[in-house]
């Protein structure tokens, strides 16, 4: 028995159909899009539409559910606590509290397999530098977009676009409408809070936090830093623009 799975472990189990629900994918998507992969588990929970005052009590439920699920095809051995309960979480997760939350970060041979199966569920854009090239930034790029984790997160941005829609906020500017079926379901989410304002215990809601924009919209918001707000960019482009000729 074991208390611990190997990364070609969870290849298998990341695609066996009759053990992994969309659930539980997206749980660990949501964990993986986070510095160091890792969050409250509450906060996934925000992300992936759950609302109330504890966002990560159906999360819990269906992690046990799995726990148990993999238990019976591989043989795992759960850690026991000293009343004789077992953990089934730690199998996915190494977990502690930072009141007032409780911490999940994805265990290292969980994060390579879905590395290696393209489960990661992140999305990026051509004016988005991945996480680990942003030290080697040089001069020359410095009006290059970094996104943050909450904009990359396809769950985040999914939840964002069925509520707003993929037109901009700013130029209600269309990509279906413009370039049809290749503009379909394309929009570009920004972040309403500047990510060096979010404290530990600010938790980000998909909905009331960010908003779509268009390419070019976001270009302009991030022209400066802190980032210019949608009410200020929404001035710039009602004032008639000057003739150079």
């Amino acid at each position: 028995m074991v208390t611990k799975l190997t990364k070609l472990q969870w290849i298998e189990i990341l695609l066996d159909k009759a053990l992994m629900i969309d659930l539980d994918i997206a749980i660990f998507q949501g964990l993986y899009s986070f510095e160091g992969h890792k969050a409250p588990a509450s906060q996934i929970g925000l992300i992936l539409g759950y609302t109330g005052k504890n966002t990560s009590s159906a999360l819990n439920l269906e992690i046990i559910r799995l726990g148990k699920r993999i238990a019976k095809k591989y043989e795992v051995a759960f850690h026991k606590r000293e009343d004789g309960s077992v953990r089934i979480w730690d199998l996915f997760f190494n977990g502690w509290s930072e009141k007032p939350f409780f911490i999940w970060q994805l265990r290292p041979e969980l994060k390579e397999a879905l590395e290696e199966t393209g489960l990661t569920g992140e999305e990026y854009y051509p004016e988005e530098i991945p996480v680990d090239e942003q030290a080697t930034l040089k001069e020359g790029l410095k009006r290059t977009i970094i996104v943050n984790t909450y904009e990359r997160n396809a769950r985040a941005r999914q939840k964002c676009i069925e509520y707003w829609q993929t037109i901009c906020c700013i130029c209600e500017f269309d990509f279906e409408e413009k370039y049809g079926e290749i503009g379909k379901g394309f929009i570009h989410v920004h972040h309403l809070i500047p990510v060096s304002d979010i404290g530990k215990t600010y938790q980000i809601n998909p909905i009331k936090d960010l908003r779509p924009v268009c390419s070019n919209c976001h270009s302009m918001l991030h022209r400066q830093n802190p980032p210019l707000t949608i009410e200020e960019i929404k001035e710039k482009i009602k004032k008639p623009v000057a003739n150079h000729t």
